[in-house]
């Protein structure tokens, strides 16, 4: 993998080269390198396998330049990029499709600038320096030990069963995730600034598949926290055994604790995308106009912070070269913040007045609303991805409360409801600023009787069809028992806890009638 030390010196080569464009106002480099490495888990009980796949890896390195610039009278923006080369002629052929492919954008007011001294910036997450080998080795141990953990999980299920391994059926299946990120930047208003950090991830499903039965576990944490992976693997097993026996539930509204998965399936992917700046100053979200306005229970507290000690999304810098810092999005049910960059920022503070008609107030009366601290070039496959524009993405999504509850103190509040575990597929099926949403709830879900859970409930009979933005209002707990959650495809960790919500709407699906 790249040296960091080899990013930062091409960008302050390119740096120099980009200055002498004729007719420039402002320039950006940007040179990134990634590395994914994943072991694959697919052990079955009843037919022969390998257990665990040999791992693999993929890497990929970039330059990109951005150009603000004057040509035949007009002001354009340009961005050209170079993949999979760092030298001087590729900063040369990046510069120049950036210079040939230039655009107007009217709203575009230059490159993020530093408007006062920063405060100290947080520092960037551990980055081991491994070897190929010895990741490969890291990662084979945290795979094998994650079969360990499903099998000893199972053993007891086994003999209590009298059932053999074969007559089990058990899938486990899954995958173990490394991603080290590594980037640098330079602009021509003074900003030089590089971030690395590494992230660890799991993702297990275990299956009895002659039950019907489906439990899952996962893991999201920064190198220097502990992630155990036998006990990750001993979950997904315990989660799977939990749940022989599922029954169906009938359509109708129910007091539901959603766990740690199925918050971030609401809060991460439906909720989250609606505080961005972007979605609200183009009108489709469920949040336009409602700055300082009361949008959820006074008992949800949203927050981004990059800055979270060896957090699995924290970062130092953004892609644009602004320090990370804590965003306050939802204060109390409250909504005082947005994500944003400085590109976003900028455009709405230009247009104020039609910006206020979509915020609810003049942005100028809140700058620290709208601070750029959400500036980055994510990758759907992970990474700061040199070819990849900027764009706004949380980092650690933290759902909090100031009066959380535990485990017991939920389910008790609830009596007699629904444990959501589990969703997949979940959209928002009318359209985000409608704020309709669904998905199907396949994994870890129970009735909950008298204040503690009881019957499984069969995968995939299930289907959540609700409003997001009527459901956080109707918060009645919030657990405090955060878990580092990641989707697939994800941009941010979500610190997840359980969430209590009253009457939501559930429908059966695949019902067959007699």
């Amino acid at each position: 993998m790249v040296k960091l030390s080899n990013l930062q010196q091409i960008v302050k080569l390119c740096l120099d080269l980009v200055k002498k464009q004729p007719g420039l106002i402002e320039g950006l480099v940007y040179a990134s390198a990634n590395r994914r490495s994943v072991s694959r888990l697919i052990y079955t009980s009843h037919i022969p396998c390998n257990g665990l796949e040999e791992p693999k890896s993929d890497e990929d390195m970039g330059i990109s330049v951005e150009v603000w610039i004057n040509k035949n009278g007009r002001r354009l923006v340009g961005i050209g990029h170079e993949p999979n080369d760092l030298s001087l002629s590729a900063v040369k052929k990046a510069l120049a499709k950036a210079v040939r492919d230039a655009v107007a954008d009217p709203d575009f007011q230059g490159f993020y600038k530093k408007t006062a001294p920063a405060a100290k910036s947080p520092k960037s997450p551990k980055s081991p320096n491994l070897s190929n080998t010895q990741e490969a080795k890291f990662l084979s141990k945290m795979g094998w030990e994650t079969i360990a953990g499903a099998i000893d999980g199972l053993k007891p299920y086994l003999e209590k069963h009298k059932l053999s391994p074969a007559d089990a059926a058990f899938i486990l299946n899954g995958d173990n995730f490394i991603l080290r990120e590594r980037m640098a930047l330079a602009t021509t208003n003074g900003v030089a600034d590089f971030d690395e950090s590494t992230v660890i991830l799991s993702f297990i499903t275990a299956m009895l598949e002659k039950q019907n039965a489906k439990g899952s576990a996962w893991g999201a944490q920064g190198v220097g926290s502990d992630l155990s992976a036998y006990a990750t693997g001993r979950r997904a097993a315990l989660a799977a055994i939990n749940s022989v026996g599922g029954t169906r539930v009938k359509t109708g509204k129910y007091n539901v604790v959603f766990g740690p998965q199925a918050v971030t399936e609401l809060f991460g992917n439906l909720l989250l995308p609606n505080l961005n700046l972007c979605l609200v100053d183009f009108g489709a979200s469920i949040f336009t106009g409602k700055y300082g306005q009361t949008v959820a229970s006074p008992l949800l507290t949203l927050i981004d912070d990059a800055t979270i000690e060896d957090g699995a999304g924290s970062k130092r810098v953004t892609c644009e070269g602004c320090p990370t810092g804590k965003t306050l999005l939802i204060d109390r049910g409250k909504l005082v913040g947005y994500l944003a960059d400085s590109r976003t920022a900028n455009k709405v503070l230009g247009k104020s007045k039609q910006a206020a008609a979509k915020i609810g107030i003049d942005p100028h009366e809140i700058r620290h609303a709208i601070s750029p601290r959400n500036g980055f070039r994510f990758s759907e496959g992970g990474g700061r991805v040199a070819a990849s524009p900027v764009g706004i993405h949380a980092t650690n999504l933290v759902i909090e409360s100031s009066h959380p509850k535990t485990e017991g103190q939920l389910l008790n509040s609830i009596k007699n409801g629904l444990y959501i575990g589990r969703l997949w597929y979940t959209y928002p099926v009318g359209g985000l600023s409608t704020g309709i949403i669904s998905g199907t709830a396949i994994a870890d879900c129970y009735r909950i009787k008298n204040g503690q859970l009881a019957d499984p409930i069969l995968p995939n009979t299930l289907r959540i069809e609700d409003n997001i933005a009527e459901m956080v209002k109707r918060i009645t707990g919030i657990g405090n028992n955060q878990i580092p959650t990641i989707l697939w495809a994800s941009d941010e960790i979500t610190h997840a806890p359980w969430v209590a919500i009253s009457a939501v709407n559930f429908r059966e699906i695949n019902h067959q009638h007699p």
